[in-house]
């Protein structure tokens, strides 16, 4: 039954009234008490109607401004909770290296509106002890790795500001967010037509601010240009100025990138990706009476679903020299890494990001040039179980007086997944390392230095675990 009460209460209480009336017999003033009555109902309904009218626009306009007020915007926490265990023997006549690390990544996000929002990132680097207060291993507590002011204006242009976790295209192999390369920066994002063009400006050490020529600054221009389907072309350019080497002269020197990454999807089950990139480099940068560097890189990945799994191969070439003034890309330069490749120990995976990376190399072994071929396997073997296998051989560096030959490396990892936020990683990796590793913590700035000496081959295994909570 229709209900008036609820849907229109002037016109049940009119309605009410009118067939009482009609119903009845009263008299002339008995009807005009009536209907004085029916009016004044009606006036408070009016009232009462207006009263919640303003109140709604009240509230609407109120939620407007809770928007843009510390109490107003949608909160989200993202996070990492992590712990690494690792045994791995260096065989370099020392102890085995045995640890447990703890790593926390906290992230508080505010979004006030479409077009505004924040992102905060505290960490908790690799704590290996704890009392009553838990510091990393260098004995820091927590620190801000991300601090990120985020607008897009009406007509699409996003930027951001801040402690930046600035965008590369170049599959991990330029410079990684991933890795720390957050520099207090300013990024843009700008659409023209199909197109977006991105760029920033980075400050990654700024000296003393009265001192012009000890900054190190990192310029960055992109051009991300679509294709038909999901393919796309990304056209690009770096320049880094920088403080020369010790030894070198005052003033600063300038480091250069330029060159153009495609991703192409054969089919619904096929990829294939990759790069190539020159660079060049003033001598100044590497040490004293260097010459200049210059080279050039490349990366090829072809990626397909095979079987209940997906196979992937991966092929790098870059340039090297002797005297390592090959090509070289802006982590070498901030000691910094990226997750470029596959396998454990010579390039590295989330698990094996701990204490035993430092055999990892970037993609051009710090200039002394290095070709690899790497491939690997992934799979689901239980519902809640993930195999992954992977294998690498690494090569071809000029590094002088040591092997052309950087090493091999083997990787055997299960992921146990307990529900969609817990997992637990388990694995083996092992490698055989050549003398000619350059490590990517080594650096290029004043030379880069290698991790063994001369004719000083090693086998490293290690194996290890990771609990991870990622949310």
């Amino acid at each position: 039954m229709y209900n008036l009460t609820k849907k229109n209460p002037v016109k049940f209480i009119t309605i009410s009234i009118l067939t009482t009336i009609c119903s009845s017999n009263i008299s002339a003033d008995e009807m005009s008490d009536k209907i004085a009555d029916l009016q004044r109902q009606i006036d408070e309904l009016k009232a009462a109607a207006s009263k919640n009218t303003a109140r709604i626009e009240a509230n609407k306009k109120a939620q407007n401004v809770a928007r843009l007020s510390p109490g107003g915007p949608e909160v989200s926490f993202p996070g990492q909770y992590r712990m690494n265990f690792y045994s791995a023997d260096n065989d370099q006549k020392e102890d085995q290296q045995t640890a447990t690390r703890v790593r926390i990544r906290q992230s508080i996000d505010l979004k006030f509106d479409e077009q505004f929002k924040t992102h905060l990132q505290l960490q908790l680097n690799h704590t290996t002890s704890n009392v009553s207060t838990a510091g990393d291993k260098d004995g820091n507590d927590v620190r801000v790795r991300h601090a990120v002011i985020d607008y897009t204006a009406e007509n699409g242009i996003q930027t951001k500001a801040g402690i930046v976790p600035v965008t590369e295209y170049y599959n991990d192999a330029m410079y990684s967010w991933d890795w720390d390369y957050n520099p207090v920066a300013a990024e843009v994002f700008v659409p023209v037509g199909d197109t977006t063009l991105h760029a920033f400006a980075g400050n990654l050490n700024e000296g003393q601010e009265n001192v012009r020529s000890d900054d190190t600054v990192h310029y960055q221009v992109d051009a991300i240009v679509p294709l038909s389907g999901n393919n796309q072309l990304v056209f690009s350019g770096t320049a880094i100025t920088m403080k020369k080497a010790a030894g070198a002269g005052n003033g600063d020197a300038w480091h250069f990138n330029y060159g153009v990454s495609g991703s192409f999807k054969l089919d619904s089950d096929t990829a294939l990706s990759g790069f190539v990139m020159g660079s060049s480099t003033d001598g100044n940068l590497l040490g004293s009476g260097s010459d200049d560097a210059n080279g050039f890189a490349a990366r090829l990945e072809y990626a397909s679903k095979l079987g209940r799994g997906h196979f992937g191969l991966l092929g790098t070439y870059a340039s090297g020299d002797k005297d390592g003034t090959g090509f070289l890309m802006p982590m070498a330069f901030s000691g910094t890494y990226g997750y470029w490749g596959y396998t454990g120990i010579l390039t590295v995976q989330g698990p094996t990001d701990t204490g035993f990376d430092g055999d990892g190399v970037n993609i051009s072994n710090n200039g002394y040039g290095l070709a690899s071929v790497q491939a690997k396997y992934s799979m689901p073997i239980t519902s809640n179980l993930d195999g992954y296998i992977a294998a690498g051989w690494y090569g071809n560096t000029d590094a002088r007086g040591r092997d052309s030959r950087v090493g091999n490396d083997l990787l055997l990892m299960g992921t146990y997944h307990f529900n969609k936020v817990l997992s637990l990683d388990l694995g083996a990796a092992y490698a055989q390392l050549g003398d000619s590793v350059s490590g990517y913590w080594q650096g290029v700035q004043g030379g880069a230095g290698f991790n063994q000496n001369v004719r000083d081959d090693r086998n490293k295994l290690a194996v290890f675990g990771r609990l991870q909570a990622s949310f």
